[in-house]
């Protein structure tokens, strides 16, 4: 079984360096604030993989995937397995489809830490973790916004080996902070005057590297490339969020991709 942990306030007295607090800071104005968490993680406990995943209906999708020191960047190849055959495994999935309907903003960090022992289904243990010589899943599931959950996913390889007592309390009295970073980085990104420009330029990108998709299909595919969540798509396109979620899953489903991050391909 997994442990699990609530989490409201940053602990008193823990104590972060400066660099550490710089790449969080620009966490809050960066198009990919996921790679300054890590950076940030990396000052206090080592950490090789970051995949930052948001649930619309409770379904996950990977917005970011980064690796640290040099590592080959596996997050979207095992996240595209996991979305596929093991995420009705996962308690977090759980955990994020009763908390989707409300996900209020104001509701503490839910932390959930698996080793690789304590994964409940034997091929999601063999194909992911011992495959890619993991040794630990630490994450955080959270509402920066209204309506709109995410979660930060944390892995070990065997280079650094399990999460132990002391580097979990540390990352979890980082998760309150994190939590912040993300939500301001999400409205910096709603509010941000180059972003309608931006919108435009990918739509065109998206005419030529994905003349399949509909036009309506590459206008919420150029806004979740800018950082958008579903709810602001919606509100920046005039429709209902289930309305983003369908032309969402139809663009994934022709593109044969799984997540902003492989999207993210067909924008250059």
């Amino acid at each position: 079984m997994p442990s699990t942990w609530f989490l409201d306030t940053p602990p008193a007295g823990q104590m972060l360096d400066a660099g550490a607090v710089a790449h969080l800071l620009d966490a809050g104005s960066e198009q990919a604030p996921a790679l300054n968490m890590l950076d940030f993680i990396n000052h206090v406990v080592p950490v090789e993989y970051i995949s930052l995943v948001q649930y619309i209906d409770g379904v996950p999708s990977q917005v970011e995937g980064h690796a640290a020191g040099g590592h080959d960047n596996i997050t979207a190849e095992c996240f595209s397995l996991y979305k596929k055959r093991f995420r009705h495994a996962d308690d977090i999935t759980r955990l994020a489809t009763r908390m989707s309907a409300e996900a209020p903003a104001h509701a503490p960090v839910t932390a959930m830490l698996y080793d690789a022992a304590d994964i409940p289904d034997p091929a999601w243990r063999e194909q992911i973790f011992i495959g890619r010589q993991l040794t630990g899943r630490l994450s955080f599931l959270y509402s920066p916004i209204p309506r709109t959950l995410f979660a930060i996913n944390l892995y070990r390889n065997r280079q650094n080996g399990k999460f132990e007592e002391g580097d979990v309390a540390r990352l979890l009295g980082l998760a309150p902070l994190l939590k912040r970073a993300h939500r301001n980085a999400l409205f910096a990104q709603l509010a941000s005057p180059d972003t309608p420009l931006r919108v435009a330029g990918i739509e065109r990108t998206l005419q030529r590297t994905a003349p399949q998709l509909s036009a309506r299909e590459r206008e919420v595919c150029a806004r979740i490339a800018c950082g958008m969540g579903a709810d602001g798509v919606a509100a920046d396109l005039g429709v209902a969020s289930s309305t983003v979620t369908s032309l969402r899953k139809r663009a994934y489903l022709k593109l044969s991709i799984h997540g902003r991050q492989q999207l993210l391909r067909f924008t250059r």
